[in-house]
């Protein structure tokens, strides 16, 4: 048995199948708005022509790996391609931010590779065991499960913000209201749009929040108008103005008014003044 589980696996079809499901897989977990459940899909027409096999590798080397791919863009540019991957681009990009990305993504292959590893053992080891017990689950049980859920939810700011945390604990609880209702089927807070009547989808919700915020951010911080720095670039501005006009005499700059730190041009001008001001 074990003999051609094996030579299944290092055939060729095999190592194709694997290969081409690693590489798909993380570049459709690296669009934001694709994910591992819709990558399956569009696979399945696929596989009817293949070995049985070589399909199935394929499709586990593509779900897997587009959880992988989607912590890339979060690492690189704040962006989750997954649901999954929206905790990595805290941490992720804020290495990046300190010219650490590489060393980040090299974490982040790592523990993708021991995670999928362990995953796997504990899939083919304790699957009976867990089908056994949640069949003993009912109502109470499912409920307990939700309040610990909840109750972590303010853990997840730190000790400093654990209002924030619930806070946005019950601000996801509301949304989660916005839809058609599984027992009742009524609609609630859809507002006439049959856009809700399914709820907000995790995914274009993440691409909202990570997305176009960090889009904005990436324009404010290239235009160059920066939350407090404004004002000190146009005193710096105007001392220029008056040092032009011959006023230079008069002129008194503090060291942070002069310092570079809304623009790389006014380096320059920060020599400038001083040694015009010894003058």
């Amino acid at each position: 048995m074990w003999a051609t589980v094996i030579a299944n696996f290092f055939s060729l079809d095999s190592l194709i199948a694997l290969v081409v499901g690693v590489v798909g897989g993380m570049i459709i977990g690296a669009l934001p708005g694709l994910n591992a459940t819709m990558a399956i899909s569009l696979l399945i027409p696929i596989t009817y022509t293949m070995p049985p096999y070589a399909a199935f590798l394929m499709m586990m080397a593509v779900y897997t790996s587009a959880f992988y791919g989607g912590s890339l863009t979060a690492i690189l540019i704040h962006t989750p391609g997954t649901p999954s991957s929206a905790a990595t681009a805290g941490d992720g990009y804020a290495l990046t931010q300190q010219g650490r990305g590489l060393e980040a993504m090299g974490m982040s292959t790592v523990a993708s590779m021991i995670g999928g590893v362990m995953s796997g053992i504990a899939l083919l080891t304790l699957a009976p065991l867990l089908g056994k017990v949640t069949l003993l689950f009912s109502a109470p049980e499912y409920f307990l499960i939700v309040i610990l859920g909840l109750s972590i939810i303010g853990g997840l700011g730190g000790e400093s913000s654990v209002a924030k945390g619930y806070l946005m604990g019950v601000f996801g609880l509301l949304l989660g209201c916005i839809g058609t209702d599984t027992i009742t089927d009524q609609l609630r807070f859809t507002f006439g749009y049959m856009g809700l009547y399914s709820g907000i989808s995790t995914v274009p919700a993440l691409i909202g929040l990570f997305s176009i915020s960090q889009a904005m951010v990436l324009c404010e911080q290239h235009l160059g108008f920066k939350r407090g720095e404004q004002p000190q670039a146009r005193r710096l501005r105007h001392h220029r103005r008056r040092a032009a006009r011959g006023g230079g005499g008069a002129v008194r700059v503090r060291h942070q008014d002069a310092a570079p730190r809304w623009h790389p041009r006014f380096r320059r001008v920060k020599t400038w003044y001083y040694k015009h001001l010894q003058t």
